[in-house]
């Protein structure tokens, strides 16, 4: 299939920025790195236990984002780590989208409302 981008706006209590982030339908949540965290002031959660795809399990801290991709907005958690920005699975689903391979691109699953 190869690697997918998407270009997202994830906003903090001091700012939001436009990124790129590479989709990772395998990782349950989306994650990204300290020093974007610091940027946009992301409220951290208590730190969490964590399994990476090769079978390790770190602590890692947690905090919450609001994200905005192809006009579908919700809160989701991520993990703070790593030098890259994932999309994780939980995000993807929470905002109602899905990959289509074929396209590389994102697509709505279903019409979006948003459930508190």
């Amino acid at each position: 299939m190869g690697h997918i981008f998407v270009k997202a706006i994830l906003e903090g209590v001091n700012r939001q920025e436009e990124i790129e982030l590479l989709v990772d339908t395998g990782a349950t949540l989306s994650t990204i790195p300290e020093d974007l965290a610091q940027r946009l002031g992301v409220p951290r959660l208590k730190p969490k236990r964590a399994q990476l795809a090769d079978g390790r399990e770190l602590v890692v801290e947690a905090g919450t984002v609001q994200i905005k991709i192809n006009g579908r907005e919700a809160p989701t958690t991520v993990l703070i780590m790593g030098n890259e920005p994932l999309l994780g699975l939980e995000t993807l689903e929470t905002l109602g989208l899905k990959v289509n391979p074929q396209t590389r691109t994102l697509e709505p699953t279903r019409s979006f409302i948003l459930r508190l």
